[in-house]
């Protein structure tokens, strides 16, 4: 408790998000040693610090501190400080983590949970308020936690999708927890509240100010494995987060706009013109998680090659919009009529693939090079393997094994599976 005493008055000194806060806790090791030195006016000079510091400093009391805590304790906000187990190890790794969070609710659900955050536009158009709907909506049903700042919009929408899923999901403020903020959504916050986890490094009191959100979004990209961007101008506080998952290594994932020409999506085109990696439906998320998360995914997800029935095909949803329009128009067939579908149905796929036959090489092959040959009789014989085996058996540089599989795959000679695997057709 003592530990958060005196980073509370670090804060109130400094300000929140300070990096100078780290500066002085590396410099004298604890919070308690840091608090002491600096109420001495040798501690100060020690650091080199402007005068308004110093001067907040003698105005900022214990008496201050107290009514922060009793001010938590009434709205019934917890404390966490960075040297509790409980903290998110993920925010180690992250430029200037905050010194303490403030939360309510389940803080587990940060731990041992596949975590995406969610951003996007205030003013979704039709079709990114579907996307994320259907994206969202199929990610939470394969256990992702849901991660956003809780804005109007496209943050909004991937909360309501885990609740009403019956998931929990994350909301990360830029104000104080105690300030209704959004206020039309205040209902929505209780509900994330009892069923999953709200959080800030604001103190409690802290208006919801415009500076705040740039300091709010390094958390928000940095609590979380990866970052999906939905629909953002070339302008936008989306793009921050975005920018700042990059910059501490983590995902970008992007929706490809409906209209390349929008101003709307210029900022989700530069996203991928700067290597983010778009998504068509929810397995292009889950294929980067699923060699380290296997345990926590429903991997049959990954095995139906016929992707028009994911929910979440984008490519699919102007299709599906016509198809209604087709039917609202249609009049009713007469109960007499007997249904004769247009088309036989398909066969059931085999549960197992057929083992290849002990044939000549496809025909593709004759056209190709003598290490795509080699690679072709390597998975012959041993189908499937990994491309880290693939590479060690052929004794080829990386890229130039990613580029002959690759080329491979291109020709149907190969096919790709989750976890970096491949296997022969």
């Amino acid at each position: 408790m003592e530990e958060i005493r005196c980073l509370l008055w670090l804060l109130m000194v400094f300000g929140t998000a300070s990096p100078k806060i780290w500066t002085v806790l590396h410099h004298w090791k604890t919070p308690q040693k840091a608090c002491e030195a600096l109420r001495d006016s040798s501690g100060a000079s020690q650091q080199g610090l402007p005068s308004h510091v110093v001067r907040r400093m003698h105005q900022i009391h214990a008496a201050q501190v107290d009514e922060v805590l009793a001010r938590c304790e009434k709205q019934k906000i917890s404390i966490l400080w960075y040297g509790e187990p409980e903290y998110p190890e993920e925010l180690f790794a992250i430029v200037n983590p905050p010194v303490l969070l403030f939360y309510r609710g389940d803080l587990s659900v940060l731990r041992g949970t596949l975590s995406l955050t969610v951003v996007g536009t205030r003013h979704p158009s039709e079709y990114s308020r579907s996307v994320a709907w259907k994206l969202c909506r199929d990610l939470v049903q394969l256990g992702f936690v849901m991660v956003t700042g809780f804005a109007v919009g496209i943050d909004i929408i991937a909360n309501r999708c885990a609740l009403e899923a019956g998931k929990p999901s994350v909301a990360l403020m830029g104000c104080g927890l105690d300030i209704a903020y959004p206020q039309q959504h205040f209902e929505l916050k209780e509900q994330i509240t009892a069923n999953g986890l709200i959080l800030s490094e604001f103190l409690p009191g802290t208006s919801p100010s415009p500076a705040n959100f740039p300091i709010r979004n390094r958390v928000l990209s940095g609590l979380t494995m990866g970052t999906l961007v939905i629909q953002a101008p070339q302008r936008s506080g989306t793009l921050i987060t975005a920018e700042n998952a990059m910059e501490q290594g983590r995902d970008v994932f992007c929706v490809p706009p409906a209209n390349i020409f929008d101003k709307q999506y210029q900022g989700v085109i530069k996203y991928l013109r700067d290597g983010a990696i778009p998504v068509f439906d929810c397995r292009d998320i889950v294929y980067e998680y699923y060699t380290n998360h296997a345990h926590q995914i429903d991997g049959s997800v990954l095995y139906d090659e016929d992707r028009s029935k994911s929910d979440s095909m984008v490519m699919t949803m102007g299709e599906e919009a016509q198809e209604k329009e087709k039917k609202a128009k249609k009049p009713p067939e007469s109960p007499e009529t007997p249904q004769v579908p247009a088309v036989p149905p398909a066969e059931p796929e085999p549960e197992q693939l057929p083992e290849p036959a002990e044939s000549e090489a496809p025909a593709e092959l004759e056209e190709l090079d003598e290490s795509s040959r080699r690679i072709y009789q390597l998975l012959r014989e041993n189908s499937p393997m990994h491309i880290d085996a693939i590479a060690a058996a052929v004794d080829m540089e990386m890229e130039q094994l990613t580029e002959t599989l690759t080329i491979l795959e291109l020709n149907g000679v190969i096919t790709r599976l989750p976890g970096k695997q491949f296997r022969i057709m």
